[in-house]
């Protein structure tokens, strides 16, 4: 587990929990969204989800910038090496080989959020920052798999006309995955099950009874937790579907999470030429948010051709609004 939580905060390369995947997978998408500007340049939607995949994941993104022809292209860098005086080794991967490049400051698009101030040069992604949360839904998802290993075992009588190899060799193997083991007389069988002695011989089902663990609340409000520190509204995710405390939790996250996380990339992204990263696209696809939303302006006495422009739908050149 300790080693799946380091390969969780240094490159990602490791299976996820549901939420961190959802976490994960929701910034991705999130950041293939936003709309750089001016266009054209280098960044495509490809991308804006790889970097937002791994400053979610890293808490930092590195790419290598090239010049081809007259365009700049960028390839993701694997692993890097940052020496003083901005030097950098930088690993891409190919299949079959890594490419190593040695790099300038100049050539490099390093990406960082949430740097500390003794290492503003390293990024930190939200789970490194949470603390024992994700550690703790590890921990229980560990618990319940371990739990699962012992579905549908069981203990049964055994006739003493078995050889006695063969009985001690049925009882390791439930240990070792089997699903039947069996107990030589109501001695045993009282010991191993916590039995009365005179009992009859029945079988004891092994199977865990999770239910009495009650662990639904608590990765319930892991889970919460995770998406709320992550920058995720929990209403955004709701089981209960309520469209317009989705809707509100959706243009919360583009503003309060996208938006400023987008900011603070402007200044390294401003190497290709890009001086704005908008959130206009993700927040334009509400359009039945955006419809409500002039509704209601002009209801309040808001001319239309103002509130159209305030929802973001303004005039194209031919006149139709866009």
């Amino acid at each position: 587990m300790a080693g799946r939580r380091a390969g969780v905060l240094s490159d990602g390369a490791v299976p996820l929990s549901a939420t961190v995947a959802t976490i994960a997978g929701t910034w991705s998408r999130a950041f293939a969204m936003l709309d750089a500007n001016p266009d054209p340049n280098p960044l495509t939607a490809a991308h804006l989800a790889a970097i937002g995949l791994d400053l979610c994941l890293r808490g930092q993104s590195c790419f290598h910038i090239r010049v081809e022809g007259s365009d700049l292209s960028l390839h993701r860098v694997a692993y890097w090496d940052q020496f003083a005086g901005g030097r950098f080794h930088l690993h891409i991967a190919h299949p079959h080989q890594t490419e190593t490049i040695r790099a300038l400051a100049g050539e490099v698009l390093m990406l960082t959020i949430n740097s500390p101030a003794n290492a503003p040069w390293q990024g930190r992604p939200p789970f490194q920052m949470m603390g024992g949360s994700p550690r703790l839904m590890a921990d229980i998802e560990r618990a319940v798999a371990g739990a699962v290993d012992w579905v549908g075992r069981g203990v049964l009588p055994f006739p003493d006309a078995v050889p006695e190899e063969q009985q001690n060799a049925a009882i390791r193997g439930l240990k070792g995955g089997g699903m039947l083991a069996t107990i030589r007389s109501k001695a045993d069988f009282a010991t191993s099950t916590g039995s009365n002695r005179a009992s009859e011989f029945r079988r004891v089902e092994l199977t865990p009874d999770l239910e009495q663990a009650d662990l639904n609340p608590t990765v319930d409000q892991l889970h919460n937790r995770l998406l709320a520190a992550a920058g995720i509204p929990p209403a955004l995710l709701t089981p209960s579907g309520n469209a317009g405390a989705m809707r509100e939790a959706y243009r919360l996250f583009c503003l309060q999470t996208v938006e400023p996380l987008a900011r603070t990339l402007l200044p390294e992204l401003s190497k290709i030429g890009v001086m704005s990263l908008s959130t206009r696209s993700m927040l334009s696809a509400d359009v039945a948010g955006r419809a409500r939303a002039v509704g209601t302006l002009v209801g309040a006495g808001v001319p239309l051709d103002q509130a159209m422009q305030l929802v973001g739908w303004g005039k194209a050149d031919g006149g139709a609004y866009e």
